[in-house]
């Protein structure tokens, strides 16, 4: 996949800080420029900056939750292409996440090249 000169924008949303940091880097190493945040709020606060082109939401953070913040990338970057990301996969919430306009749905551990 070939990214514009400053890569293509990847937000990052875990409340998971070493994964966060891991996946973060595995991103910038193929050409995508990241952007993080450990929860809710902190994404919100890259979303009222950016438009990110791609990205990957932890399901169940403390405080509000990735199908929340899922409804509002929808809602406040529409083109922006969301992958759920969960350590406790199911049915049930791979219906809510895809009905909630995720892209896919990954279940942990998951890696960059499973989330791309």
């Amino acid at each position: 996949m070939l990214h514009d000169e400053i890569g293509e924008t990847f937000l990052v949303v875990d409340d998971d800080e070493l994964l966060r940091g891991r996946l973060a880097r595995a991103l910038h190493v193929r050409g995508y420029r990241p952007l993080v945040a450990g929860n809710f709020d902190e994404a919100m606060d890259v979303l009222a900056l950016e438009q990110p082109h791609y990205a990957v939401v932890d399901l169940n953070m403390p405080g509000r939750s990735g199908l929340e913040l899922l409804a509002e990338i929808q809602r406040k970057s529409p083109k922006t292409r969301c992958v759920m990301l969960t350590g406790y996969g199911s049915i049930t919430t791979a219906v809510e996440a895809m009905r909630a306009g995720a892209w896919n749905y990954v279940t942990k551990p998951a890696d960059a090249e499973q989330i791309l």
